[in-house]
């Protein structure tokens, strides 16, 4: 028999409830004989076959985002409930590889095989542990991990809120300012081309002619100077977006800024509407 202590009955009551559900197809017999301990009868082999690579699951799929929303909570003192699931949802796609645009951070690769490396150099038959205190003490280095993640996605975050505010004050200007064109037609391929509505390409004087200076001045870090300064100076009716790649973050943040004035059209349509040859 093995015997795990929690630090309070609900914790108790709330691994008890995960692995008792589980605990009967392998064989395993489950018991919460104290109030803040479950008791596990199994066999050796019940322990590496099943109990091993369930504890391994409660704890990298279960605990995992517990402790990820503790850590935000009591180390950098995020309280907001939406603020608190926003980032954790940012750590976890980090985590999965999902966002390989963050510098200096990878994907947690073998962190189910490193956590059931460690239960299988640890637990044996007749065992009695604190839960909390083999996480502390033999995870470590997985729960430091942990930590490191949550601080790549707090500055995501934050990048992502002042994106968020800075696409807001584009589109606050744009509504307010006059167009000073009816139309124009930006083409993408390896880099972006602004026409006119007669199709006629923009010189770089003219796109700094129409900037507006003050824009630049008050948001010299985020605002492209070659295409979205002068589209967001212009002001334009309409905007024609020529591209194949609608994921092209620049493409995103036209059509963040512009919405319903944006008219997203493949690479050819260009082409065929401007009577020009690729």
């Amino acid at each position: 028999m093995l015997e795990i202590s929690f630090e309070s009955e609900q914790e108790a009551q709330s691994f008890y409830m995960w692995l008792a559900g589980r605990a009967g197809e392998a064989g395993m017999s489950v018991t919460m004989e104290q109030p803040a301990s479950v008791e596990i009868i199994a066999g050796d082999g019940e322990i590496r076959s099943f109990l091993i690579p369930l504890l391994s699951e409660y704890i990298t799929e279960k605990m995992e985002s517990l402790w990820i929303l503790s850590i935000l909570e009591n180390q950098f003192y995020f309280t907001d409930t939406d603020e608190l699931q926003q980032i954790l949802n940012i750590s976890q796609s980090i985590m999965e590889g999902e966002r390989t645009d963050i510098p200096n951070v990878e994907r947690f690769s073998g962190k189910e095989e490193f956590v059931k490396e460690t239960l299988g150099q640890f637990i044996q038959p007749g065992l009695r542990f604190s839960f909390h205190s083999f996480v502390r003490f033999r995870l470590s280095g997985y729960m430091h991990k942990l930590k490191r993640y949550a601080e790549a996605a707090i500055e995501e975050y934050k990048l992502e809120q002042e994106y968020q505010s800075f696409i807001q004050l584009l589109r606050e200007y744009v509504i307010q300012k006059h167009p000073l064109l009816a139309e124009v037609h930006v083409f993408h391929r390896r880099h972006f081309l602004i026409y006119n509505g007669e199709y006629k390409e923009m010189t770089d004087t003219e796109l700094r002619r129409v900037t507006d200076r003050d824009l630049l001045c008050r948001h010299p870090v985020y605002i492209d100077t070659a295409l979205l300064a002068p589209l967001v100076s212009m002001a334009p009716g309409r905007i024609f977006l020529y591209s194949d790649d609608p994921d092209h973050g620049m493409i995103q943040t036209i059509q963040n800024v512009f919405q319903e004035r944006v008219m997203l059209r493949p690479e050819v349509s260009f082409y065929l509407n401007s009577k020009k040859i690729p």
